[in-house]
């Protein structure tokens, strides 16, 4: 008898549980007053005054930034002014305020209009800038505002003339340098447009273009030379060849004490005239103590001979690189965008080269930690 009581007593307590606002009042809640608009870059700014003695809870307006689609926006009490974002057109926009009480009742809502300016999603395509390079092609933008968009590269398909998405990249960078590779030397039709995260996208830049001809060096003809002035000893057996033979866990450690400039030498196994080099940073754990810090390498230079000596006389300087952070954040802050960068790898451009090399001297002058070591993962390169 008494379980059952107990079991009566629960149900009707589950169902008398239900969330209410904590103040019952029906009234209609007023309008807000004096509304101010200031038009901003693909948005505005409402301002507006709340009356005195009221139990307004916030304030919430409802427009539509893109056909048949309404959105929603609120704010608390305690402010006194609404954001509207994600509007492509520079035009006149709706926007009905409405208030809300306590109880959850809404006022019947007071109109007025916006007008965005000119927007961010627009300078940004304006600054995009394309052309071939070696086995793709190099886009170029400045986000100045840096809002986050996606980069959506598309390509033509020859025989049913449709467009297929090749590439996308996520971006909120200031200024952005961006390959687009692994394509054919051959004409290739080509269209470039940026999307926001409220569905916006740009105009569409429409481009044909033949990516320069390449072909990735064999890494089983490289042999580490070992010159006497070499820093190629690593620790724990982390040595150079790390940075070419595949392994579970390879990557290139210099000893702690390792002084700057620093480099090591390759034998490519036979000649090439170089277009591109991929860097690899290390990578190797859920945080981020390796990813633009310590040991990474950050300035250095690429060296090229036929005759590999101790000399540098006898060594032509063919390029000087500085890694670059996309967020351009602090040292021991990064972007999802930064960690995006070290899985796929950091890649850099050569000038085209009359001459070709069979020897490289990889020589490091500062690291992003200034550590007293060198630490990266993996090394590629391509050439002709």
């Amino acid at each position: 008898m008494i379980s059952s009581i107990m079991a009566l007593s629960l149900i009707y307590g589950c169902e008398e549980d239900k969330k209410e606002p904590l103040v019952k009042n029906d009234s209609i809640p007023p309008e807000v007053e004096r509304i101010g608009v200031e038009n901003l870059p693909g948005g505005a700014k409402i301002t507006y005054t709340l009356p005195e003695k009221s139990d307004i809870l916030y304030v919430t307006a409802e427009f539509s930034s893109r056909k048949n689609e309404i959105r929603t926006i609120k704010s608390s009490v305690y402010n006194n002014f609404l954001l509207l974002e994600g509007f492509a057109e520079e035009k006149e926009y709706p926007v009905t305020l409405y208030t809300v009480s306590r109880s959850e009742v809404r006022s019947k809502g007071v109109d007025t209009t916006i007008q965005p300016q000119k927007a961010p999603l627009s300078d940004v395509f304006e600054t995009l800038d394309i052309y071939d390079t070696f086995g793709g092609v190099l886009i170029s933008f400045v986000n100045e505002a840096e809002k986050e968009y996606i980069l959506h590269t598309l390509i033509k398909d020859e025989e049913t003339g449709e467009w297929m998405e090749y590439d996308r990249l996520y971006t909120n960078s200031k200024n952005r340098l961006y390959a687009v590779r692994e394509l054919e030397s051959k004409l290739i039709d080509f269209g470039f447009y940026f999307s926001d995260k409220w569905k916006n996208n740009s105009d569409t830049l429409f481009k044909s273009l033949t990516p320069l001809y390449e072909i990735p060096l064999d890494r089983d003809l490289w042999q580490n030379m070992k010159l006497s002035d070499d820093t190629w000893l690593g620790v724990y057996g982390w040595n150079v060849e790390c940075l070419w033979i595949v392994g579970p866990d390879p990557f290139f450690y210099t000893p702690a004490g390792t002084t700057f400039p620093c480099w090591f030498t390759l034998d490519l196994g036979q000649r090439y005239k170089f277009s591109r080099m991929r860097v690899h940073q290390m990578n190797r754990s859920t945080d981020d103590t390796w990813r633009f810090a310590g040991g990474a390498p950050q300035i250095y230079e690429i060296w090229a001979t036929n005759t590999p000596t101790t000399n540098w006389d006898d060594w032509t300087l063919l390029e000087r690189f500085e890694s670059i952070k996309p967020s351009g954040l602090p040292l021991g802050q990064l972007s999802d965008e930064d960690r995006a960068l070290i899985t796929a790898g950091e890649e850099y451009d050569f000038q085209p080269m009359e001459d070709s090399y069979q020897y490289i001297r990889f020589k490091t002058f500062k690291t992003w930690g200034n550590a007293d070591y060198l630490s990266f993962g993996e090394l590629y390169l391509w050439g002709q």
